[in-house]
């Protein structure tokens, strides 16, 4: 590959072509829920920290996307469980507080650590 497209799957909105420059790890957390929402995606860039220059003008449609940086740019525990606290909880709040959620993980090692902090409050994963 030459380039590198990021963007929206909704046709309404625009991707991005990065040239080819210096290829650095980057992973998503993508996540639906049963009725077909999109959850608010989840960049990891490979860094220490995030960089203003990460992010071209066009990105500010984008800005409500959970960003966050790791050493080599792929999850781990602590990413896992911030992007459970910070988006997977909040974005799938049931209307009815006896309904329960279901969050289906693939066998990645950081997942695992994820399950047991779903809630302080709740025994069950």
């Amino acid at each position: 590959l030459d380039s590198l497209v990021v963007g929206s799957a909704d046709p309404k909105r625009k991707a991005f072509l990065k040239g080819p420059q210096t290829r650095n790890w980057t992973s998503f957390i993508e996540a639906v829920t049963a009725d077909g929402r999109a959850l608010v995606p989840g960049i990891i860039f490979k860094g220490k920290e995030l960089q203003k220059q990460w992010f071209l003008e066009e990105f500010k449609q984008i800005a409500d996307w959970y960003y966050i940086t790791s050493p080599n740019g792929w999850t781990d525990d602590h990413i896992g469980i911030e992007w459970l606290e910070r988006v997977y909880l909040p974005q799938t709040t049931p209307a009815d507080e006896s309904d329960a959620r279901l969050i289906i993980l693939d066998g990645h090692g950081s997942h695992a650590t994820v399950c047991p902090s779903f809630s302080p409050s709740q025994d069950q994963c």
